[in-house]
């Protein structure tokens, strides 16, 4: 039972899982890509690779243009679906919605070296959070190859090289090492001007048939619809004879050119032969014929024991083994061929980097933990070996890989200690250097907190005014420098600007405060602590150090608003600007009123009747006015205070009865809609009677005068 049970939930565990995949793929019933080559649709394309579906389509040109058609599933008609663009492509066109589909345009920016393509999109439902979708695309290259012309027949150790035409040559992998399996070597090499070249040695004479396979970075598909990530085999059929000349060999394929190697020469060991003569120098030439270019000088030292002759080669001119053989000759006649490289010296020119969605800089400056792809630019760059100090070399980029262009991705280590990397050539500085410098990006404030005396609070959650019924002794700035970098991001100085504005009651502005530029640096859980300028940083603010009115001085409903903005900002937007409105509130404000009651029903306790109705009469009442909660400077519509009462005081004539002076205890309920010198309140309260001694309640009511 317990074994049903296990089945049972991975069972339930599988299902969702393909509910949850079948849901992003079945928000549309076609998505339909359309180029010259043809149109690809999400049905009739579909792929597995690596247990993956892929939706392929064909393309014969890296930055190729498509027109996408994609037609909502039924369930989804009704639903608005937004695309997004991405580094993979851009819209080059409006998204219309026509009949049942939407239809645009994209652009792929580099189909080739993009290793994963999508087609990002959402959908809008109500009551639920938007999520991205993708398709994910696999783009399949249609090309030709082939040579554009082959020799048919060449001599043992000649070097040459065939052009390979290509339709395509960007999905063409550079392969720079050589293929020995023939007899006759071969490697690919990339020409100056970018074409892709095969570059061939013979090595033993005879007659051959070499099949080249060139790799390829996006698969083509064979007739049976499988993924072939391999053009060919292009057929090489060549003649290999004999040279008349005997081939020397040398242990040393290539030497560079500098005055050290034109006067003193370099050692190399070459081929013995018993015509070669020792203690003798040989020129070196380019042709055969008489009158050649002079390449070099060979002299023979001393035979040695392996069959090798060691030799002293001074150079002068540069040649390469592609542009043929090499002649040894005594005085005009040749005795001998051979074939190296003689190379400029390597110098790199220039040096670019690129970071992630941005162009080529000529800059040497990097971040601390960032991942960047540098360029040198130069001359024998292939023959030697080039690298920075204390830089990770992530990938290299062997399709820009020549002796003028070399392109690596490094990584820079957050913890890394030197502030200058020089560039090495062969472990030697070659004075040029890459430059540390920290970051200084705008990060988010969450790591700024404000205490006015309610306790800290963080300022992204202030999103009111804070009303505070107590003395604020002071107004605490804090920042929690631990926040701002950590091990997966850094963030550097942040330089602030803090403004301070305080306004009384009325609105009048009574005090501005700026702070500029103030400095707070990482604290010491950063990895780049001890490298950042933290002179002059902050951990804490006390705003009463700054401001001439104290905090602690304010009048009730004085507004103080603070407000946080980069300093280093070129454009700011709402999610840059922070702003903390404190009030300073009260419950209630004791004032003096003095009112006209007209019209007051007077009940003296004892006598009979309902009361007396007496004419204007005057009160002076000291009474407490009580503030409505978490607004600003506004009452409640009641007081309730004490004072005296002249009942029927302008009433003057000798009979009044009614006129008299009463101590009393008095609520009044009032108009709230504005601040006015006169309103119209209503009374009800109650007291005593100095002149009919008597205690007495009243209702009614008045006209009220506010000084």
């Amino acid at each position: 039972m317990k074994k049903f049970y296990k089945y049972f939930i991975i069972l339930i565990i599988i299902l969702n899982s393909w509910n949850l995949f079948a849901q992003s793929n079945t928000h549309f019933r076609l998505v339909e890509l359309t180029n010259l080559a043809g149109t690809y649709n999400n049905h009739n394309n579909k792929i597995k690779v690596d247990g993956e579906e892929y939706f392929y389509f064909n393309f014969t040109y890296p930055t190729e243009e498509f027109l996408i058609k994609i037609y909502p599933a039924q369930k989804y008609s009704d639903k608005e679906f937004v695309f997004y663009s991405s580094a993979d492509y851009e819209f080059t066109d409006s998204v219309y919605y026509i009949q049942d589909h939407y239809e645009t345009k994209i652009k792929f920016k580099n189909i080739i070296d993009n290793p994963k393509l999508s087609f990002k999109y959402s959908i809008s439902e109500q009551n639920s959070k938007s999520n991205v979708f993708e398709i994910i695309l696999l783009p399949v290259a249609v090309m030709d190859c082939g040579f554009v012309k082959t020799p048919e027949e060449l001599f043992t150790g000649e070097e040459f090289l065939v052009e390979i035409y290509s339709s395509l040559p960007e999905n063409i992998v550079i392969n720079l090492s050589w293929n020995k399996e023939f007899p006759v070597h071969y490697r690919m090499i990339k020409s100056k001007t970018d074409e892709i070249i095969i570059n061939f040695l013979a090595t033993q004479p005879g007659q051959y048939s070499i099949p080249i396979y060139l790799e390829l970075k996006k698969p083509m598909m064979d007739e049976n619809g499988n993924l072939i990530y391999k053009y060919g085999p292009l057929k090489l059929d060549i003649n290999v004879k004999t040279s008349r000349l005997a081939f020397l060999s040398t242990d040393i394929k290539e030497i560079s050119i500098d005055e050290k190697n034109r006067s003193e020469g370099v050692e190399i060991q070459i081929d013995y032969n018993r015509n070669l003569q020792l203690q003798k120098t040989y020129r070196i030439e380019n042709s055969e014929a008489p009158g050649g270019v002079l390449i070099a000088e060979l002299f023979t030292k001393s035979r040695l024991a392996n069959n090798k002759v060691l030799a002293v080669v001074r150079t002068y001119n540069y040649h390469n083994q592609t542009d043929g053989l090499m002649y040894i000759k005594d005085g005009d006649e040749p005795k001998f061929i051979t074939n190296f490289s003689i190379i400029p010296l390597t110098k790199i020119q220039s040096v670019r980097i690129m970071r992630d969605g941005s162009n080529w800089l000529n800059s040497t400056s990097l971040y601390p933990g960032e991942e960047v792809l540098i360029r040198f630019e130069g001359q024998s760059l292939l023959r030697s070996k080039i690298s920075v100090e204390d830089l990770q070399i992530i990938k290299s980029d062997t399709l820009l890989s020549s002796n003028e262009v070399i392109e690596f991705r490094a990584l820079v280590p957050f913890d890394i200690k030197k502030r200058n990397l020089n560039v090495l050539v062969n472990n030697q500085p070659t004075g040029l250097m890459f430059h540390i410098v920290e970051y200084e990006r705008i990060r988010a404030f969450d790591y700024i907190t404000i205490d006015y005396g309610a306790g800290p609070k963080e300022l992204l959650s202030y999103t009111g005014p804070a009303f505070t019924p107590k003395t604020i002794k002071d107004i605490v700035i804090s920042f929690d420098v631990n926040k701002i970098d950590s091990n997966n991001e850094l963030y550097g100085n942040q330089y602030l600007d803090i403004e301070v504005k305080i306004t009384g009651s009325r609105g009048e502005v009574l005090e501005v405060l700026n702070l500029n530029s103030v400095l707070v640096s990482p604290g010491s859980l950063s990895p780049r602590y001890q490298f950042y300028n933290r002179k002059n940083s902050n951990t804490v603010i006390l705003l009463n150090q700054y401001l001439n009115r104290k905090t602690f001085d304010l009048d009730s409903w004085v507004r103080i608003q603070i407000t946080f903005k980069p300093s280093k900002a070129t454009s700011l937007s709402r999610s840059d600007i922070k702003t903390v409105d404190i009030i300073v509130q009260k419950s209630a404000r004791f004032d003096i009123d003095v009112s006209f009651p007209a019209g007051l029903i007077t009940k003296k306790i004892g006598d009979p009747g309902y009361g007396d109705l007496g004419g204007i009469s005057l009160a002076m009442i000291a009474q407490f006015s009580f503030y409505q909660k978490e607004k600003i400077n506004r009452f409640r519509p009641y007081k309730i205070g004490a004072g005296f009462i002249a009942i029927n005081a302008l009433n003057f004539a000798d009979n009044n009865a009614l006129r008299d002076m009463g101590v009393v205890i008095i609520g009044s309920l009032y108009p709230t809609t504005k601040e006015s010198k006169m309103t119209f309140p209503l009374y009800l309260g109650g007291g005593y009677l100095l002149s009919s001694d008597k205690w007495f309640v009243l209702l009614g009511p008045g006209i009220r005068v506010r000084l």
